[in-house]
Protein backbone atom coordinates (compact mmCIF):
# COMPACT_ATOMS: atom_id res chain seq x y z
CA UNK A 1 0.00 0.00 0.00
CA UNK A 2 1.80 3.21 -1.32
CA UNK A 3 0.48 5.36 2.39
CA UNK A 4 1.53 3.25 4.77
CA UNK A 5 4.61 3.49 7.06
CA UNK A 6 6.57 0.77 8.98
CA UNK A 7 7.73 1.41 11.70
CA UNK A 8 10.89 3.14 12.64
CA UNK A 9 10.38 4.92 9.09
CA UNK A 10 11.46 2.64 6.91
CA UNK A 11 9.54 1.32 3.95
CA UNK A 12 10.48 -2.29 3.84
CA UNK A 13 9.45 -4.71 6.76
CA UNK A 14 12.66 -6.74 6.42
CA UNK A 15 14.55 -3.71 7.19
CA UNK A 16 12.83 -2.40 9.63
CA UNK A 17 13.21 -6.08 11.16
CA UNK A 18 16.40 -6.42 11.21
CA UNK A 19 17.15 -3.08 12.84
CA UNK A 20 14.66 -3.76 15.51
CA UNK A 21 16.42 -6.90 16.46
CA UNK A 22 19.95 -6.16 15.99
CA UNK A 23 20.55 -4.51 19.11
CA UNK A 24 19.09 -8.14 21.32
CA UNK A 25 21.29 -10.30 19.13
CA UNK A 26 24.51 -8.10 19.59
CA UNK A 27 23.56 -8.51 23.28
CA UNK A 28 23.13 -12.05 23.40
CA UNK A 29 26.09 -12.50 21.18
CA UNK A 30 28.30 -10.89 24.19
CA UNK A 31 26.32 -12.83 26.61
CA UNK A 32 27.46 -16.06 25.30
CA UNK A 33 31.15 -14.89 24.27
CA UNK A 34 31.54 -13.98 28.16
CA UNK A 35 29.99 -17.66 29.09
CA UNK A 36 32.13 -19.20 26.85
CA UNK A 37 35.36 -17.54 28.61
CA UNK A 38 34.08 -18.05 31.74
CA UNK A 39 33.68 -21.86 31.14
CA UNK A 40 37.38 -21.53 29.92
CA UNK A 41 39.08 -20.12 32.49
CA UNK A 42 37.22 -22.27 35.16
CA UNK A 43 38.34 -25.45 33.62
CA UNK A 44 41.80 -23.76 33.42
CA UNK A 45 41.61 -22.76 36.82
CA UNK A 46 40.40 -26.02 38.17
CA UNK A 47 42.56 -28.51 36.14
CA UNK A 48 45.51 -27.01 37.37
CA UNK A 49 48.75 -28.46 38.34
CA UNK A 50 48.80 -28.19 41.48
CA UNK A 51 49.81 -31.07 44.00
CA UNK A 52 46.68 -32.62 46.38
CA UNK A 53 48.03 -33.65 49.64
CA UNK A 54 46.85 -37.09 50.80
CA UNK A 55 44.42 -37.41 53.47
CA UNK A 56 46.69 -39.05 55.91
CA UNK A 57 50.37 -39.41 56.62
CA UNK A 58 51.77 -42.69 56.69
CA UNK A 59 52.59 -42.34 60.76
CA UNK A 60 48.92 -41.53 61.11
CA UNK A 61 47.76 -44.61 58.84
CA UNK A 62 50.23 -46.57 61.57
CA UNK A 63 48.43 -45.32 64.70
CA UNK A 64 45.22 -45.83 63.36
CA UNK A 65 46.17 -49.51 62.11
CA UNK A 66 47.45 -50.24 65.58
CA UNK A 67 44.58 -48.45 67.50
CA UNK A 68 42.21 -51.32 65.73
CA UNK A 69 44.77 -54.09 66.69
CA UNK A 70 45.79 -54.96 63.50
CA UNK A 71 49.52 -55.28 61.84
CA UNK A 72 51.11 -52.65 60.16
CA UNK A 73 53.81 -53.46 57.73
CA UNK A 74 56.31 -51.15 56.66
CA UNK A 75 56.71 -50.60 53.19
CA UNK A 76 59.93 -48.72 51.19
CA UNK A 77 57.72 -48.05 48.48
CA UNK A 78 54.22 -47.32 49.11
CA UNK A 79 55.16 -46.53 52.59
CA UNK A 80 53.18 -49.15 54.08
CA UNK A 81 50.07 -51.06 54.43
CA UNK A 82 47.40 -52.49 57.55
CA UNK A 83 46.70 -55.89 57.85
CA UNK A 84 43.56 -57.23 59.65
CA UNK A 85 44.98 -59.73 61.98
Amino acid sequence: MPGLRYPFGHDDFREARSTRFQAPQAQADRVNRAALVAVAVSLLVGCSSAPIPPTYTQDELREICERKMWWWHPNGIRGGYCEKR
